[in-house]
């Protein structure tokens, strides 16, 4: 008999006659021994109880379509505890006699645990094999299960897992201790599930970024899952300061059931890289804005709150959200607004997220906002003033507003924008401001039009002295021009005098 190797389900007949009858009993009466306790006899596997005769009964197999005879004198334990339905544990050999294929060492798997919600821990003892490794199209069971042995009263036991049942991006290696629950799946097989790893054999090493840091601790966005790790600044080399932003490696270790993260040295920046940025410029509309005058609703958990809708390579609409580090400067999106961007993946859950957003030229010919005209006029910290062709009075404006971002805003820049009533603004204190502030070329601001030019004429009224009165030109002098029957006049006021004129 010794030890069987990998077993393949396919070159085994699956079911075992009825007629192996309780004579078997001698020849395996002294096989029994310490059941379980030597992890390299052979694959151990599961199956539930299907029949029990005088001496002897059926298991039906959970990892493949199999149903194994087995003798009582194989079970470890009494007997009498045995039921119909039991989950169990054994290893497959062969009848010395016959040639097919039996249980042996069976063992009962302990259902006390199984109803419970604690966590049990264990030790991995076979690995999951990766498909690649195997190189082959076996659909034998010990390519996507592995093993975990935990004890109970003084037992071990054996538990397979997948790799559906491992919490978190990790790999599992045999050593690794682990905590699990056991449960039973669908086809009533008892199996480990929500397994962390609690510390590793050989402890792997994780990066992130530092996002968070108070007194004595911090948190590290992780690299390879979407959650942040505490970690204590004890844990850092001693050598560096950690600061927000930087890029880190640290191994994890759980301390009084939490994970943590230890060992953390600083790396180059630039080494840990969440997204992947894709070249390809996408146009599409803003299905839902960035409330940026409500910080409250921002702060609903939702870290990417905007959404934009567009046309994917197939045609299909596709809806992608962004967050307030997505836009090109912080101006002002409104529903139904064109926009450009890239798409970004994060790695860690391949989530898309539109960025590099910008405001398309075209938005503003079917948005029906009344554009209008104006040139900065003054500017202070992150605030300035415009003098509006439309308005008299000076119009606000924040830097925020202003769509190019690449470009230093100065005085006498000609602008287009929109006028809205200042959110911040009381009823009583009706203020306005300019958002969506584009630049215009030079020369296309016009704060009033030439009709004609080198037109002469004679003073007929004199315009009067007050500075007041000409600085508001409120009242000014008459100048009569054009010949005979074209005579005309015209206001003029001394403050569009080189020297006050006289009459005539």
């Amino acid at each position: 008999s010794g030890s069987i190797g990998i077993f393949n389900a396919n070159a085994i007949m699956t079911a075992v006659p009825n007629n192996m009858g309780g004579n078997s009993s001698n020849t395996y009466s002294n096989q029994t021994g310490n059941v379980g306790a030597d992890a390299n006899q052979g694959t151990r596997e599961t199956g539930i109880i299907e029949k029990l005769l005088h001496s002897y009964g059926f298991i039906q197999c959970c990892e493949r379509q199999a149903r194994l005879f087995f003798h009582f004198s194989q079970f470890g334990g009494n007997i009498e505890h045995l039921k119909i339905g039991d989950p169990v544990e054994f290893e497959m050999t062969y009848d010395r006699r016959t040639g097919k294929p039996i249980a042996s060492q069976v063992t009962k798997i302990a259902p006390e645990v199984v109803l419970s919600e604690e966590r049990v821990t264990g030790t991995v003892t076979t690995e999951l094999k990766s498909e690649s490794s195997t190189g082959s199209s076996s659909t034998s069971s010990d390519t996507t299960t592995g093993r975990i042995s935990y004890e109970n009263r003084g037992e071990c036991f054996f538990l397979p897992y997948t790799k559906d049942d491992v919490e978190g991006n990790v790999t599992l290696r045999a050593g690794d201790k682990v905590s699990f629950q056991i449960a039973t799946n669908q086809r009533g097989n008892l199996g480990a599930c929500h397994i962390r790893l609690e510390n590793p054999a050989h402890p792997v090493k994780y990066r992130g970024v530092v996002c968070s840091m108070k007194d004595t601790f911090g948190f590290i966005e992780r690299a390879d899952v979407v959650k942040e790790i505490f970690f204590h600044f004890s844990e850092a080399d001693n050598t560096i300061e950690l600061r927000p932003g930087d890029d880190v490696e640290f191994i994890i270790q759980t301390r009084n059931g939490k994970e943590v993260a230890c060992n953390i040295a600083r790396l180059a920046p630039g080494s840990v890289i969440f997204e992947d940025v894709d070249s390809t410029i996408f146009k599409g509309q803003v299905l839902k804005p960035l409330d940026r005058n409500n910080p409250a609703r921002q702060q609903n958990n939702d870290p990417l709150p905007g959404r934009i809708r567009y046309r994917a390579a197939d045609h299909s609409e596709v809806e992608v959200s962004f967050g307030d580090k997505d836009q090109k400067g912080d101006y002002t999106l409104r529903h139904g607004d064109w926009v450009q961007f890239l798409l970004a993946t994060d790695r860690r859950d391949q989530l898309q997220r539109a960025t590099s957003i910008s405001l398309l030229d075209e938005t503003f010919q079917v948005s029906g906002e009344k554009r209008e005209q104006g040139v900065v006029a003054s500017l202070k910290e992150g605030f300035g003033f415009l003098r509006c062709v439309e308005r008299n009075v000076r119009l606000f404006f924040h830097f925020t507003e202003v769509l190019d971002t690449s470009r230093e805003i100065c005085i006498d820049d000609e602008v287009e924008f929109t006028v809205i009533q200042d959110p911040g603004s009381s009823f009583a204190n009706n203020r306005q401001s300019a958002i969506r502030i584009k630049h215009l070329p030079i020369d296309t601001v016009k704060f009033e039009t030439l009709i004609e030019s080198n037109v002469e004429g004679i003073v007929s009224r004199e315009a009067p002295k007050s500075p007041i009165k000409s600085q508001e030109r409120t009242e000014g002098g008459v100048i009569t021009y054009g010949q005979g029957q074209n005579k005309k006049t015209i206001m003029y006021f001394l403050k569009d005098c080189d020297k006050p004129p006289r009459v005539g």
